[in-house]
Formats: structure tokens, sequence, C-alpha cells
């Protein structure tokens, strides 16, 4: 073996917590189950470093020195949780924890990177958010001032009527005059146009308003930079949903990134067990049977017995 090889092999060793002195007599099957894991660990653990490092300076805007301290973070926690999966043992309890934390970890991954890949799509609709939040909050009160008028109309248009129907002698009094009960009526007419007109001028202004609003928000829309994750993660979902290729392309990608983080719980599940797998077994049932052999000579009453004897003696 060269010295390359060998320190490749070393570290792909200590990576996984074995010793290389150990590794060394292993068979070649474990061998190749060994450098597996090695390489299958490295995967996720750079996926976070890396998602880490983004979300921190592109989410979150940390310095370097803070960033890197979350992408080693991140990397540390992920390469332990590995670890800890690599460690357990294959039975079927085990297996089933270790794939659910498995998943969970692999769907956190896959939706923090979401979240820096689709940066631009999130940023559009939570733009788009906004200004629909923003001409919802227009129209709610263009809304109640359209109501506004076209009741001060309906006053209006009624007591135009009724002086209308008193001049020509229809109804009211049947006189046909403008006397003192027209002039009356006419008095209130103009009350109630001047109401009606009132109110179309306070509906104009709030018209133009939400223009205005709008041309401001579009020529500078605010920064979408204070947004957090939650939010991010609610705008993701919103822009997947509206837009049908944007959803295969998630789908696609989530299932890419779900599929690398799980390498290692892919890679524990897929390798069986090997013939050193075995003689430790044979190893520690050799040991625990001599325990069980030495415990059993020592508590066992003959002995004792024979050890008062040879007391009584002396």
């Amino acid at each position: 073996m060269s010295t390359a090889s060998s320190n490749v092999s070393n570290y792909f060793c200590h990576v996984i917590g074995e010793s290389p002195e150990k590794v060394a007599r292993f068979h070649a099957s474990t061998v190749r189950r060994t450098k597996a894991f090695a390489i299958a660990i490295h995967i996720p653990v750079v996926l976070w470093a890396v998602t880490g490092w983004v979300i921190a300076t592109q989410i979150f805007h940390l310095h370097m020195a803070a960033a890197m301290g979350v992408a080693v973070l991140c990397a540390a926690l992920i390469y332990m949780v590995e670890r800890l999966v690599l460690a357990t043992p294959k039975v079927w309890t085990v297996n089933l924890v270790r794939v659910f934390i498995g998943l969970v970890i692999s769907i956190l991954g896959a939706s923090t990177v979401d979240l820096v890949i689709f940066d631009r799509e999130i940023t559009e609709q939570l733009r788009s958010a906004g200004e629909a939040k923003l001409m919802a909050e227009h129209d709610a009160g263009i809304g109640k001032l359209e109501l506004a008028v076209a009741q001060q109309k309906r006053d209006w248009q009624k007591v135009q009527d009724a002086a209308n129907c008193e001049a020509n002698g229809t109804c009211g009094s049947k006189v046909r005059s403008v006397g003192p009960v027209y002039r009356e009526l006419a008095q209130q007419a103009e009350f109630q146009r001047v109401a009606y007109t009132d109110a179309q001028a306070k509906l104009n202004v709030a018209r133009d308003a939400k223009a205005q609003a709008l041309a401001d928000w579009r020529a500078a829309p605010p920064d979408t930079d204070t947004a957090g994750i939650l939010a991010r993660v609610q705008a993701l979902h919103e822009y997947t949903t509206q837009h049908t290729a944007a959803m295969v392309a998630w789908v696609l990608l989530f299932s890419l990134v779900l599929f690398l983080e799980l390498t290692v719980v892919l890679s524990k599940l897929t390798f069986g067990q090997t013939v050193d797998d075995e003689l430790e077994v044979i190893r520690e049932r050799i040991s625990q049977q001599k325990a069980r052999a030495y415990m059993e000579a020592v508590t066992y009453p003959a002995p004792q017995a024979r050890s008062m004897i040879a007391a009584s003696f002396d």
C-alpha cells in the first residue's frame, strides 16, 4: 500500500471512529463497507456546512466569522448524528428510529437548500404577497366608501324624486306647484346631493391613494431581507403551488437533496453482516461465557466450604 492510499485509509478510519490498526485486520468486505461509510458521511456534512454558510450570509446577513461559526456548528452537529446512526445496531426498532431521524434531518436539510436555491422566486413571491396585502388594505377602505356612496346616491335620488313628484302634482299634496312642501323637499334633496358629492370625492381620493401607493410600491419595493425562515418557506410553498413547472423543479431538487442527505442511512441499511461482524459477535459470546463461568466458580458453595475447612485447620 502506498503512502497516499495509507493516509486516505487512515483518514477514513478516523472519520468513522475506527482505529487504522483494527481496520488493517478486517476482511475485504468490511474494508469496502468502511470506505463506503466514510465517503457517505461526508455528503450530508458538506451539504449542511454549505447550507449553514449560505443561510447565515444570504438570509441572516451575518458577518464572515459568525457565518463560519454557523457552518462549522451545523457540520459538527450533523457529523455527530451520522456517527450515531453508524454506531447503532441493526435491529428493526433501531432501524425504524434511524430512518425517522434520517428523514427529519433530510427534510430539514432539503428545505434549507431550497430556500437558498429558490431565493429569487421567494423574493418575488414575498413582494407579490406584500403588494396583494397593500391592495387588500386599500380595497377594504374603498369598498366601505363605495357602499357609502351608493347609499348616499339612493337617499338623494329618493328625496329628489319626492320633490319632483310634489312639483308635478303626481304625489304628496296632489297639487302641481312649487310651494313650501316642494321647497322643503328640494332643500333636503340638495343636502343629500352635497352629501353624495362629498362621499364621491372621498371615494376618488381613496382610489387615487391606492393608485399612488401601488406606483410607489412598484417603483421602490420594500426590502425582503427582514423576512424570516418561516415566511420564506410559506412564500416558497405559495409560489410552487401557483406554478406547475416550479413545483416539478422543486420536487426533483427536493428528492435529490433528500437522497443525498439519506446516504448514510441507506448505506447502513444496504450493507449486511460481514465476517468481521460475526467474529466480533463470537468473541463477545465467548467473553460472556467466561465471565459467567468465573462468577459461578466464585459464588458456588463448594469453593466456600473448602475455604472454611482449610481455615479451621490453621
